[in-house]
């Protein structure tokens, strides 16, 4: 399991790096939307909160509003947001916990003092195979080009 949390750290690390690289400067330029065409002379656009131009958005062969969309839902500040959650969760496991598998019957476990537990579909949890969570988590990963495909939920 070590190497699946190093993994995960790693493409973690990544995905922050770019985040900040996006944001350029202390106030709020890492949240993004996307701006149609005012006239018919603009262009659809994505920009920070201050009204910057982040980026033209001018596709050949796709919608400009699904990708003006798509580019501002993954803007920094979201990304950020989503890196921290996700290092929560590789913590919780790299501490050495041990997830529990349920039956489906409902039952629960505690660790750390809070309620935790998950279902693996069509497995128990195994000492040879990292947790499910981890697994599933590593999965848009896969085209990594150390990705294991042994990770494979």
């Amino acid at each position: 399991m070590d190497d699946l949390v190093q993994f995960l750290r790693n493409r973690l690390d990544e995905d922050e790096q770019a985040a900040r690289a996006a944001t350029w400067d202390e106030w709020d330029s890492a949240h993004w939307t996307a701006r149609p065409p005012q006239g018919s002379y603009e262009r659809y656009i994505v920009a920070d909160h201050l009204d910057d131009g982040v980026v033209v958005v001018t596709p050949e062969n796709a919608d400009a509003d699904g990708v003006g969309q798509h580019i501002a839902r993954h803007d920094p500040a979201r990304v950020l947001r989503d890196v921290e959650a996700k290092r929560m969760i590789v913590d919780a496991h790299g501490r050495g916990h041990e997830c529990i598998s349920l039956s489906g019957s409902g039952d629960k476990s505690v660790v750390d003092g809070k309620p935790w537990a998950h279902w693996e579909p069509e497995h128990t949890a195994d000492a040879e195979r990292p947790c499910f969570v981890l697994r599933a988590h590593a999965l848009s990963h896969a085209d990594h080009p150390n990705y294991k495909d042994e990770w494979r939920p």
